[in-house]
């Protein structure tokens, strides 16, 4: 009886000691399993571009959980190959062939309507009727057939609802076969896949969507560019126009031209704010004087058009506008007038003075007044319009300031030389970074045109406006 007792002991003892086994190899692998979950996750964390994402994951299974793996997405209703990794041992045309053949998937997976598409395909003992089953065509049956597949499992991805791709694993020079646990851990898998694949598409939907706006801010940001100065007879003109930042190109600032009945407008603005808030303003103010002069030849009706249309806007949208008409008549003085803006400068060689006063700014009263006035520009002199951003400019020095603007200005002998000096003296005290959009406006007499007459030389006042 002992030997009895004994031998039923140590085949209990096996048992246990089997079991044991079973458990600690069970362990070591569950363990295993979810540090590969935490790669994946670790993965989808990092959110970078589909591509590099799906490379990141195949490296990671590739070739501790299969021999080959491939993931695919769904476009369209079809399937399309995404990435795929072999692990070393392989043939070398394998690698070629599962990259150029059409993934075959199961169709409910494709479609993706019902449950069946989550059903995943598991081929625990890969038979040539089960290649026969997924393969195109004979040429595909003997490929598939020549990799000598073991084991291989394809489950769906599965994101938001809607089954976006599918993931397939599978084994075969490595002699290794897949269990039902391993079905069920890719089952898991295709969980953390599916996050990933969703966080990057997120991502890339994300970027199509600024890569819209910044395309559509582009367009926009060039038609409200300044446009090119017309060449009108009789006259020389120069502009300098200059955002503030490195990613801007249309700010608070603005200048335009355009005809008038006899001769042409020329107009330089500022309106509040930046950014598309400014750049809203700055066409809501280009084109309601452009529509307005084009309609009445009259820049009052077109200053009291803007006033309404910024009130209108009820957001405190303030507008400041040097507008002067130039005749296509050379002995007609300049027309000038000023809304809330830097009054136009008269250089006349080394001397430069104001040449109009200010009227009330566009946007803050709905009783404003405004007035055309004349001034004379004898060959010789210029008319310089400019924007506060000049002066208001700050540098190691402090502001940019009047006297400094007014030296150079002095120191310009025509139009073209006035915007040189001015943009490099502007780099120069700022270092290039300006902290306000600037913009001037440089006119002058060309030296063949006779004089205007001696009674135009005083500015006055010859209109007014009631807003």
């Amino acid at each position: 009886m002992d030997w009895i007792i004994i031998s039923v002991l140590a085949v209990a003892l096996v048992a246990l000691c089997a079991w044991l086994m079973i458990a600690l190899a069970r362990g070591r692998k569950a363990q295993w399993h979810f540090q590969v979950l935490a790669e994946i996750a670790a993965v989808s964390d990092a959110a970078g571009s589909l591509g590099e994402t799906f490379d990141a994951i195949c490296d990671i299974l590739v070739p501790d959980v299969a021999d080959f793996c491939t993931i695919d997405v769904i476009e369209a209703g079809r399937p399309r190959r995404a990435a795929l990794r072999v692990a070393p041992g392989a043939d070398a045309n394998v690698e070629r062939g599962l990259a150029e053949r059409e993934p075959s998937l199961p169709e409910p997976m494709v479609d993706g309507e019902d449950e069946a598409a989550l059903r995943p395909r598991f081929f625990e003992r890969m038979s040539d009727q089960d290649l026969r089953g997924i393969s195109h065509d004979d040429d595909d049956f003997e490929f598939l057939r020549g990799i000598g597949v073991r084991s291989a499992v394809t489950v769906a991805l599965q994101a938001r609802r809607q089954v976006k791709g599918a993931l397939t694993l599978g084994v075969a020079w490595s002699g290794r076969r897949y269990r039902r646990e391993d079905a069920h851990f890719a089952w898991v898998l295709s969980g953390r896949v599916a996050l990933a694949l969703d966080n990057s598409g997120l991502f890339a939907d994300l970027e199509r969507a600024e890569g819209a706006r910044a395309e559509i801010a582009e367009t926009l940001q060039h038609g409200l560019l300044p446009p090119p100065l017309p060449h009108i007879p009789g006259w020389s003109l120069a502009a300098m126009y200059r955002p503030a930042g490195s990613e801007n190109e249309v700010g608070g600032d603005f200048y335009d031209a355009f005809r008038v009945g006899g001769g042409w407008m020329l107009v330089i603005g500022d309106v509040t704010g930046r950014g598309a808030r400014a750049a809203s303003i700055t066409a809501l103010a280009r084109y309601t004087l452009r529509t307005a002069v084009e309609l009445t030849d009259d820049p009052l009706v077109a200053l009291r058009a803007l006033n309404r249309a910024l009130l209108a806007r009820h957001d405190t949208s303030l507008c400041s506008i040097a507008a002067l008409t130039l005749s296509e008549d050379p002995a007609e003085p300049v027309r000038l007038a000023v809304a809330g803006h830097p009054p136009p400068l008269l250089v006349d060689g080394a001397e430069v003075s104001e040449a109009v006063g200010a009227d009330a700014v566009l946007g803050a009263f709905s009783d404003g007044e405004w007035e055309i006035r004349e001034s004379a520009v004898e060959p010789g002199q210029q008319l310089v319009l400019i924007t506060d951003g000049i002066v208001e400019a700050g540098g190691a020095e402090g502001r940019f300031g009047e006297e400094r603007l007014w030296a150079e200005l002095a120191a310009a002998a025509n139009p073209a030389h006035t915007v040189q000096r001015l943009e490099a003296a502007l780099r120069s005290f700022t270092e290039g970074q300006l902290d306000d959009d600037v913009a001037v406006l440089a006119i002058s007499r060309s030296p063949s045109e006779p004089p205007p007459s001696a009674a135009a030389a005083v500015a006055t006042a010859i209109g007014s406006g009631d807003g």
